[in-house]
């Protein structure tokens, strides 16, 4: 049985914690699932719905495929002073915050996980690929053209984001490329205050099925999933820019037109006016509409977006990121 998995992407600073707690609250209700747990089993009841639907079938829907993560080249080639401690595992602690790279701490931590999940019978699988992707953490644009890009590389995959890590422009980033794109099926967060490689609010690595079951309940009380976002106006706002922007484009576009765009997304006629209020569209009379003050600037973000919507797989965005990519193997 093949593994579809799930692409896990993410924002990172210098707090390796942000990445490895809600993977670890991931594999525990892995864990939880294989168990006979419902409260897991209906956490991953999503996932795997497209490779179904295409004839093949996971055996354990969810479980992590690749990391793909956002930081900046400092933190990636270990030039930073990192924060880290662990109360499961001996070993991992960088309290005296020596300078490493963000990686390392990663790698080692799952892996010590992993073999004490596994110690309990359950299957889980490392993922294939763990990416790192030096961004300027303070340039929205440059976080956002790489994030579109890579959402339509792998807008074929099953996507989660995770919004806990990272700078804001970094995340505000990230959500805005998943929403323009609409590739991102999960946007989620899971918070703590101290700055641990594992969930600080459990007590340790379960060791028994009981102390599964009581770990994925306190994971469930405390995920918190956001809704995908605007996506009827996200593909509004791509049809517009592509009507207004493409080699077929024109200043102006008929009423009939809009309609069209509008009903192929569920919505009518009445929803016209929001869209000249928000400054998507501007009337000329009845029956016409040049664009609006907000498609022109959006413009300069979302048009190199188009662009990249030729980009329709995970190796040509690798190719296209060049040496702003770093893959680093889960090796134990």
């Amino acid at each position: 049985m093949p593994v579809l998995g799930v692409y896990h992407v993410s924002g990172l600073g210098l707090s390796p914690g942000a990445l490895t707690m809600p993977l670890t609250a991931v594999y525990i209700l892995q864990a939880a699932a294989q168990m006979g747990h419902n409260g897991a089993r209906d956490f991953f009841r999503l996932s795997g719905e497209a490779g179904e639907r295409s004839g093949s079938r996971e055996k354990h829907p969810g479980m992590p495929e690749v990391v793909i993560v956002f930081d900046t080249p400092e933190a990636i080639d270990g030039k930073l002073r990192l924060t880290y401690d662990s109360r499961w595992f001996r070993g991992l602690s960088n309290m005296r915050q020596r300078e490493e790279p963000i990686h390392r701490p990663i790698v080692k931590y799952l892996c010590r996980l992993w073999d004490c999940l596994e110690g309990l019978g359950v299957e889980l699988k490392r993922p294939k690929h763990f990416y790192l992707v030096k961004v300027n953490r303070q340039d929205f644009d440059e976080v956002f053209d790489r994030a579109t890009t890579l959402f339509y590389g792998i807008r074929r995959k099953e996507v989660w984001v995770n919004l806990i890590g990272g700078s804001n422009q970094i995340n505000l980033a990230l959500m805005i490329a998943g929403s323009y794109t609409m590739v991102p099926s999960r946007y989620y967060y899971v918070f703590q205050d101290a700055p641990l490689l594992e969930p600080g609010w459990l007590e340790k690595c379960p060791r028994d099925e009981h102390e599964v079951f009581k770990c994925a309940n306190e994971i469930l009380n405390r995920w918190n999933d956001l809704p995908p976002l605007n996506l009827g106006v996200g593909s509004i706002l791509r049809s517009l820019l592509e009507r207004f922007y493409t080699a077929k484009g024109s200043a102006y576009i008929s009423k009939s037109e809009v309609l069209d765009i509008l009903e192929k997304r569920g919505y009518t006629e009445k929803f016209i006016p929001k869209l000249i209020e928000a400054g998507y569209i501007t009337p000329v009379d009845g029956d016409t509409f040049t664009m609006g003050p907000f498609i022109e600037r959006s413009w300069r973000l979302f048009g190199a977006a188009l662009e990249h919507s030729r980009i329709d797989s995970i190796g040509k965005w690798r190719e296209l990121m060049g040496d702003s990519l770093v893959e680093v193997p889960f090796e134990c």
